[in-house]
């Protein structure tokens, strides 16, 4: 009988060990980023004062602040598993746009800066690549006009979309033109 009370023992002993083992989540740090915001030296017409920065991960906003008046900011949140890190910005004069996206940071304190709008890479076909999925086919250059076309699509069930892609360009309505492609596959301006 002594012996099957040390075995439950044990038992109970491993089992409450094990649950408190696995009931802490491992710590990560902070990321601290300091921020630089700066006008594209090929398109100078955007703002940079002011502006709304947000980071996202898994579609979730991680943190928010403001540029202050040279575009300067600070920016700290915890990363936990997201898969990227979607740097966006918007305020006057500019619409909600990609600025960057990051998978990973070299320290806990980098110092970054971006670009509005932000320096498109191309691929050796000279197509505009996504920043966010890194493909070209679903990117569009953004058309800006008074009277944008939309598209109206109607599917063999019935159902009725309208899309703003019309003749191989993004038809946009505001006067302001910071954001110069929009990926259909991640539904981003940059």
């Amino acid at each position: 009988m002594r012996h099957f009370i040390m075995t439950v023992l044990k038992f109970i002993a491993t089992i409450f060990i094990a649950v408190i083992f696995f009931s802490f989540k491992p710590l990560t740090n902070p990321v601290y980023i300091t921020g630089h915001i700066k006008k594209n030296p090929s398109d100078t017409s955007a703002f940079i004062a002011h502006l709304v920065v947000f980071v996202k991960g898994d579609n979730k906003i991680l943190a928010k602040t403001m540029t202050d008046d040279k575009g300067n900011f600070g920016l700290t949140f915890t990363p936990k598993k997201e898969k990227s890190f979607d740097f966006y910005c918007n305020g006057v004069g500019v619409d909600t746009m990609l600025i960057a996206s990051v998978i990973t940071f070299e320290s806990d304190t980098p110092e970054m800066t971006f670009y509005i709008p932000a320096k498109q890479k191309t691929n050796a076909f000279g197509k505009v690549i996504c920043p966010k999925c890194k493909r070209t086919d679903k990117v569009y250059k953004i058309e800006y006009g008074d009277s944008p076309v939309s598209v109206r699509h109607i599917s063999k069930s019935g159902d009725t979309t309208y899309s703003p892609i019309y003749k191989g360009t993004y038809q946009e309505s505001c006067i302001v033109e910071p954001a110069k492609y929009y990926c259909d596959r991640d539904k981003i301006k940059f």
